[in-house]
């Protein structure tokens, strides 16, 4: 995918820390999303980027941007790790929902899996008609 390219039309489940489950496809008008992949829940580094944007959620908020996160881990995983305390490696006060691209189906259209099929860390900024403004 490139800057100016339509985001994929594909639908991926979401889940939030309230256990509500979503359906995402961020091909279609909406607000303008911030979007960033992560390798795997309950890794060392990953918390540590991830409680960054939710200490800037209200920023991008205020801007008019939804923030979601994204792996291939499943819902039930990200609802865990939702809901488990930073002190014990967990994420547990994160606002913003975390996309399961368990299918692989989205990461492989993007082009961002490693051998092992773990998705790379990457960041969109996806505009409300579904365009890519800034990918990383």
């Amino acid at each position: 995918m490139r800057v100016g390219s339509k985001f994929p039309d594909i639908s991926v489940k979401a889940i939030n820390a309230d256990g509500d489950e979503l359906n995402i496809n961020l091909s279609e008008p909406r607000i303008p999303t911030v979007l960033f992949w992560y390798p795997k829940d309950f890794t060392f580094v990953c918390p540590t980027e991830i409680h960054a944007f939710q200490s800037k959620l209200k920023d991008f908020n205020d801007r008019g941007f939804q923030v979601l996160g994204a792996s291939c881990d499943t819902a039930e995983v990200h609802f865990a790790w939702l809901n488990t305390p930073k002190e014990n490696g967990g994420i547990e006060g994160v606002e913003f929902p975390l996309l399961s691209d368990t299918t692989r189906k989205l990461s492989t259209v993007l082009n961002i899996l490693d051998k092992e099929s773990v998705t790379y860390r990457a960041t969109y900024l996806i505009d409300n008609e579904g365009r890519i403004f800034h990918q990383s």
